[in-house]
């Protein structure tokens, strides 16, 4: 017996013992640590460097025999820079400004231009909407109810984005603007207030069905324990690349995250998503106003609706006489006992009537029941008192002040928030032992812990956001700045360094380049948080600013066998535009883009076939697309077919699909139909009659060059075909024009960036 207690306790010992050198690799994994400035490695090509990222770029592939790649042509790098900076094709005077300047500047100066156009905030915004889960419906149910006032969070990241606002302050906003702010409760709402609340709304961005939720209790707890794990999933995925799901029910098993850790950072949300106190979306709204303008404009509707309501209990008054009346009139014919049956049906409340009394009213509705026409056909002189009311009515409607605006918002305002508990293995019904609000320890360091600052007198905010966002946007925070130099990396050459953008952790990835992370991280820093500092740095790159050619060596090593995936970066990426630019071209390319900015979504309508689109006859159609309706429930089918995602939680990376469905999008879609119209009337108006100079014209537009020689003949032997094809119709020279611009937009020439 002593043995087994012997080899019980031994075995006790060794799993606990393997359980923390576990937890200690989880924590010294290379994501867990503050990024460091790496060494700037030596390389044997120096010609071919241009900023510090080459040297990084050109040191990895030496080690494999490789070197970087040929530059690109100047009609290509422009095409590449304006996709990746704005999401739209570079204009025709834009690739000529480009051409004729010889200077060494030319390539920086074409840069400056797209990073301060007011479309990069448009094309940037958007991929932070989408890292965010932002979206214009609540989700979670099939209701999937709108959010009416979600898109000034939308315009609030994008003027952000256009403003190179600081990274680090940039998140503060959306994590505490209220408590940065001062806001209180009823308090005032000042003009320098609006941005910070509006920024909260970051954390409104996760599905809430609670609105329509509509179960027992336990159904509608979990509805709103739903809410806040939403909020903390996109949180922490889109800010800090970790994975955090599984700690809900248990410690994570690959992440150095534990079950309490979890419930700690959930009570950093507690005060305003508490399930025993909770707020339904519509309600979670401010007003923008002082609080004596608000509470006069309150005052004036009160009074204006009471008065309008004494109109209308008026009018009804005056009518029952005249309507007794009519209804006599109208009973006259019956015999008496009948006459007097209906009466007394007519004078018996009626949840009273017996249901002899409800059949006979049912027998002689048509003489029981008077419209107001009716009234007014029969009696003129109620007539001319209802007209009067009426007037006096529409009068004091048109006295009631316009409401105010309103700001969806994440504020606390509960003075004594209750304290939150662990959820025994995630189940809402089973709450474990109290937490207070943390953050994981692996992720502090001795000059950035989690904390609380003292609340300022008259404050109702416990300041625990504020607390997590200095914590968070701290220059000694492991992830924060890695991430989002990640995301940037991505988006300019189709993959991160870390290939797993929501995921930098054990589970993650291996970076391709982990030194190179690291030097944008602290370099990331040292600019100030500025997103286009590190932009600048990565386009004036040569491995930027490659070839995507991949060309053939004629001697070992070859680099498709060394790196066929080429993430040691030998070339540049080749890639087709996303959803979103790939519809913004084409608007732009047919010349019907309409660039106004911000205000509310353009709706998106569901077709009797189920796909869904946009009215091409309401104001905004040829909007850019981040300014179209952004239901979770109903994407663009044109924009869901080149995988724009319905967003559930949120989105950090997109897969690229080939399917025939795009290719039948593009040939039989009324959007892909009526944009090749427009570019035909386009070409005709801007390049005359012929044919050569129409389908130069064309590429020019569509692909930012000229023709090849074999595709200036191909295109003119197609359009003569068609001509041929259409010379009995009236419109033949139209239909052939139309069909060649189609045919050009749905091409690989027009959907690759280069």
């Amino acid at each position: 017996m002593k043995a087994l207690v012997w080899i019980v306790s031994s075995l006790a010992v060794l799993l606990l013992a393997s359980s923390s050198l576990y937890a200690d690799k989880k924590a010294a994994h290379w994501a867990f640590r503050p990024p460091a400035r790496p060494a700037i490695p030596p390389t044997r090509n120096p010609e071919r460097i241009r900023t510090t990222v080459d040297r990084f770029i050109e040191a990895a592939l030496e080690k494999q025999g490789l070197t970087l790649g040929p530059e690109t042509s100047r009609s290509t790098l422009i095409r590449r820079v304006s996709f990746d900076l704005t999401g739209l094709p570079p204009t025709l005077s834009e690739i000529e400004t480009f051409r004729s300047d010889k200077t060494p500047e030319a390539c920086e100066r074409m840069v400056e231009r797209y990073l301060a156009s007011p479309r990069y905030g448009e094309r940037w915004g958007k991929y932070w909407l989408d890292a965010a889960g932002y979206a214009d419906s609540n989700g979670y149910f099939n209701a999937d109810s709108e959010r009416p006032l979600a898109y000034r969070y939308r315009d609030y990241v994008i003027r952000s984005f256009n403003q190179d606002k600081p990274y680090d302050q940039f998140v503060r906003e959306q994590l505490a603007g209220d408590e940065i702010a001062g806001y209180v409760p009823g308090g005032d709402v000042t003009p320098a207030m609006v941005e910070l609340l509006t920024a909260t709304h970051f954390l409104r961005n996760a599905q809430d069905g609670t609105g329509e939720s509509d179960g027992n209790p336990d159904e509608v707890r979990i509805d709103r324990y739903t809410v806040l794990e939403g909020t903390l999933q996109n949180m922490m995925s889109c800010l800090l690349g970790l994975t955090i799901q599984c700690a809900r029910c248990h410690t994570h098993k690959f992440e150095p995250i534990k079950h309490r850790e979890y419930y700690s950072l959930q009570a950093i949300l507690f005060p305003a998503y508490c399930p025993d106190r909770w707020t339904v979306p519509k309600d979670r709204v401010v007003e923008i106003a002082p609080k004596a303008q608000r509470e006069e404009r309150h005052r004036q509707t009160d009074l204006v609706n009471r008065q309008i309501k004494a109109l209308q209990s008026s009018l009804e008054t005056i009518a029952g006489p005249f309507r007794d009346q009519l209804v006599e009139e109208r009973l006259k014919d019956l015999n008496t006992p009948e006459r007097d049956a209906v009466r007394k049906a007519l004078q018996t409340p009626k949840e009273k009537l017996t249901a002899d009394q409800q059949a006979i009213l049912k027998k002689h509705a048509g003489r029981t029941s008077v419209s107001e026409d009716d009234l007014v056909k029969r009696f003129p002189e109620y007539a001319a008192v209802r007209s009067q009311i009426q007037q006096s009515v529409a009068a004091r409607e048109k006295e009631i002040p316009a409401p105010l605006e309103k700001i969806s918002v994440f504020v606390e305002t509960d003075p004594k928030p209750p304290v939150h508990h662990i959820l025994v293995r995630g189940q809402h019904d089973k709450p474990g032992s109290e937490v207070e609000p943390g953050v994981p320890a692996a992720l502090c360091t001795p000059s950035n812990a989690y904390r609380i600052p003292p609340k300022p007198p008259g404050r109702i905010s416990t300041g625990r956001r504020t607390a997590f966002a200095n914590w968070v946007a701290s220059p000694e925070n492991p992830l924060f700045a890695r991430v989002m130099v990640n995301r940037i990396w991505q988006h300019h050459f189709g993959t991160g360094i870390v290939a797993t953008p929501e995921n930098l952790g054990q589970s993650g990835a291996k970076p391709s380049h982990p030194e190179l992370l690291d030097y944008l991280a602290t370099e990331f820093i040292r600019s100030g948080w500025s997103v286009k500092a590190m932009q600048r740095l990565i386009l004036k790159s040569a491995v930027y600013q490659q070839s995507s050619t991949s060309l053939a060596v004629s001697r070992p090593p070859h680099p498709e066998q060394v790196d066929a995936d080429n993430r040691l970066l030998w070339h540049f990426p080749l890639r087709r535009v996303d959803a979103e630019a790939l519809r913004d071209a084409m608007l732009a390319v047919s010349g019907e883009l309409d660039e106004r900015a911000g205000g509310p979504y353009v709706p998106t309508i569901r077709t009797g076939d189920g796909d869904v689109e946009v009215d091409e006859n309401q104001p905004g159609a040829h909007r850019r697309s981040v300014y179209l309706q952004q239901r979770r429930t109903q994407v663009l089918t044109m924009l869901e077919l080149f995988d724009t995602p319905a967003i559930v939680n949120n989105c950090t990376f997109r897969n690229t699909s080939t399917v025939p469905l795009q290719s039948l999008a593009m040939l039989n879609s009324p959007f892909a139909r009526s944009r090749a119209v427009a570019l035909a009337r386009r070409l005709q108006r801007e390049a005359g009659a012929d044919a050569d100079r129409r389908v130069t014209h064309a590429f020019r537009l569509a692909c930012g060059r000229d023709p090849k020689r074999e595709e200036l003949g191909a295109s003119g032997k197609f359009v003569a075909d068609q001509l041929k094809l259409y010379a009995a119709e009236k419109d033949g020279e139209t239909r052939a024009w139309t069909d060649f611009c189609q045919m050009l937009l749905a091409s690989n020439a027009f959907a690759y960036v280069e």
